[in-house]
């Protein structure tokens, strides 16, 4: 047999390769789930935030803070991915745009994470920006970089979208302080809390009261920082560990309007516990979706429905919980 002949028979022998979706019906065991969350704990994380708009109205812009950023190659075109949950407002805009800049934020940069880890209509507002003038897209200031990039694929995964990204244009940003870029550091994330990049975020920027506004940390926030411990320690374990740190929290910014009231913190808790237990499905790891969907947490009224004003607004209520009067508290929500 000729050396040609040769070649010809071992190549048909070798099979090509294939790729195969992986579509196994078997559940992953929960513990499974819950040890790959415990080494990603450990793995820092960069923070991110990819803005776009709407072709047809530049004005229309959007934000989100992304986790699972990463380079995917260099060539033959360089490739980078994100990863976006579904279903979003964020989700469909990207699809209607197609195009999009990531914005690798410098370490002071907590303010820009938090607005746009936030569902919020103006998240650009105060937030410094420009359009870029070949193509329109936001692009956020004072960050390590952009990456000006195009959709190259997109696959849904789970409850997310992983999004590939042809990257055609980088920029430098100068991130340091004083504007020299030696100084820029990243904005990176990694702890012992499993969260969402925006979420991590916002609860280091609550406990260093950094980069905001105190009239900024209001209601809102002070329940998402109790959403965050609930879920991470459970009711019970967290209700002491949220009293100390709203307590703190004022000690750093006090305003003689507000002080620390113990049955109206108290009440808050046991509420954000309550919707936390009867919030399931894909969103039930969102806190703007559980907001939404119980908008009575945001409701100042609210607690007037389970205390009247004479019962509440004692000093003896004020520093020591009194259970309520008009109505027992929640276990769940409805």
């Amino acid at each position: 047999m000729s050396l040609l002949g040769l070649a010809f028979t071992i190549t048909k022998s070798i099979k090509p390769r294939q790729h195969v979706k992986c579509l196994s019906t078997i559940n992953t065991p929960n513990n499974v789930i819950e040890n790959v969350r415990g080494i990603m704990r450990k793995v820092p994380q960069p923070v991110v935030v990819v803005t776009t708009s709407k072709p047809e109205d530049r004005n229309h812009r959007r934000g989100i803070t992304v986790a699972s950023f990463t380079s995917v190659c260099l060539k033959p075109e360089p490739l980078v991915s994100f990863c976006v949950q579904t279903p979003s407002r964020a989700s469909d805009l990207l699809h209607s745009s197609g195009s999009m800049v990531l914005n690798m934020l410098a370490h002071e940069q907590v303010q820009q994470s938090v607005a746009f880890s936030s569902p919020n209509a103006d998240q650009f507002k105060d937030i410094p920006f420009f359009d870029d003038p070949a193509t329109g897209l936001p692009v956020l200031m004072g960050t390590l970089g952009a990456m000006h990039c195009e959709v190259y694929k997109v696959v849904q995964l789970g409850d997310h979208e992983m999004w590939i990204t042809k990257v055609l244009k980088v920029e430098e940003g100068v991130g340091g302080e004083h504007g020299v870029r030696e100084e820029a550091k990243p904005l990176l994330y990694y702890d012992r809390c499993y969260r969402s990049v925006g979420d991590q975020v916002f609860m280091k920027a609550f406990a260093d009261n950094n980069d905001l506004a105190s009239t900024k940390w209001m209601h809102r926030a002070h329940l998402r920082m109790a959403w965050n411990y609930i879920r991470e320690l459970g009711p019970d374990a967290a209700e002491p560990v949220i009293k100390e740190t709203i307590r703190t929290h004022f000690s750093k910014n006090p305003v003689k309007s507000r002080d620390y009231h113990e049955t109206i913190t108290s009440f808050y808790i046991s509420l954000v516990s309550a919707a936390v237990r009867s919030f399931k499905g894909d969103d039930a790891s969102d806190f703007f979706a559980l907001v939404e969907h119980f908008p009575q947490l945001l409701d100042s009224k609210t607690i007037e429905t389970y205390y009247s004003p004479d019962k509440l607004y004692t000093d003896k209520a004020k520093h020591t919980f009194v259970e309520p009067n008009l109505k027992p508290l929640p276990t769940y929500l409805e």
